[in-house]
């Protein structure tokens, strides 16, 4: 058997809920905000990457763990094919439907890159510290000398201006993002089975729900009571906060701390431009659709079906449109308020 490489960090079967099937192959429609433009393709071309969980260890092939997943993902995906014939949200299904969750709460290229990065600012930093003064380099240099018996190959004076001039890059091992992952999915699992859910649904004539290539997502439920700083980055273990997830295009699950657990409850229009916004707006940039026309509501709160979505987060609003918003909301349009906005 051929080795797989084309691993996708969001499941084909998941991602066909959100589209529609042309002769063998599912289709979704991408709405890209990054590159500005609208388009639809199969789902074998999107939220894809190649060798993104290859994992090189002896006795093992190096997509096994692609595979080991990938039965996971066909089991959560069957889950969610029964929950939308049952309306029940429980058992084994919910068991396999929050396992995907917390998988895909923790991976992603976007936050490969961030944890890189972070990583990157820690090791550049020590760096400055180690050649801050020549007498701790050789400190530094003359223990690793009597450690790994090997001689030094560059002076002080080498290291310190290729530093500086910061002409390089750090990477992280992959091994080591999935190992992290892994970590991180255990935790967010237990976090993820402590909560309520209610699941909602929605005709296709009330509008669809959309997902992303964020499709778990955490906010706060009254983010004005957080400190600005902190708005950005609620945890999975924080009270005050509830998660998101779009089921397929016609059903999405919600789940709080608190509060009565609904099994099933009709979602109207206005819930389901709520949670496309909020989407989108957690999102890294790329939401996926069955159709070009979106049930949104946009960043002046106005709630919108149509093939705009993408100009409508892109562009900013005009100042009569800014202007009406605050006027709608009560909200002073003074020197001081804009000051403040």
């Amino acid at each position: 058997m051929a080795e797989s490489r084309n691993h996708h960090y969001i499941p084909q079967g998941y991602l066909r809920g959100f589209g529609w099937k042309r002769g063998k192959h599912y289709m979704v429609v991408i709405h890209d905000f990054k590159e500005r433009k609208t388009y639809e393709t199969n789902t074998r071309n999107v939220c894809a990457q190649r060798d993104f969980m290859r994992f090189e260890a002896k006795g093992r092939k190096p997509d096994w763990l692609e595979e080991e997943f990938g039965k996971l993902e066909s089991k959560a995906v069957a889950a969610i094919r029964e929950v939308m014939k049952s309306g029940d949200f429980d058992g084994e299904n919910k068991n396999y439907i929050l396992n995907l969750m917390a998988l895909l709460a923790v991976r992603s290229p976007e936050q490969r890159e961030n944890m890189r990065e972070f990583q990157a600012r820690v090791a550049q930093r020590m760096m400055d510290l180690v050649l801050e003064t020549k007498e701790r380099w050789e400190s530094q240099i003359s223990e690793m000398e009597e450690t790994t018996g090997k001689p030094r190959s560059v002076t002080y004076e080498e290291v310190k201006d290729f530093h500086e001039q910061g002409k390089y890059t750090i990477e992280v091992a992959r091994e080591r993002h999935i190992q992290t992952e892994i970590n991180l999915y255990n935790t967010v699992l237990q976090l993820l089975g402590q909560r309520k859910w209610t699941l909602y649904s929605v005709p296709g004539d009330y509008g669809e729900f959309i997902t992303t290539s964020r499709p778990v997502v955490i906010a706060y439920i009254d983010p004005e009571k957080v400190p600005l700083c902190l708005r950005h980055s609620p945890g999975f273990g924080l009270k005050n906060t509830e998660v998101y997830f779009p089921l397929t295009k016609h059903a999405l699950l919600v789940g709080r701390w608190d509060g009565d657990v609904k099994t099933i409850s009709p979602a109207n229009q206005a819930f389901v431009g709520v949670m496309n916004y909020q989407m989108i707006q957690h999102s890294y940039g790329l939401a996926l659709s069955s159709a070009r026309e979106v049930l949104y509501h946009d960043p002046l709160l106005r709630l919108q079906w149509d093939d705009k979505v993408i100009d409508r987060f892109t562009v900013p609003p005009s100042e009569e449109d800014v202007a009406q918003f605050k006027a709608n909301h009560g909200i002073a349009d003074t020197p001081e308020a804009r000051r403040t906005d």
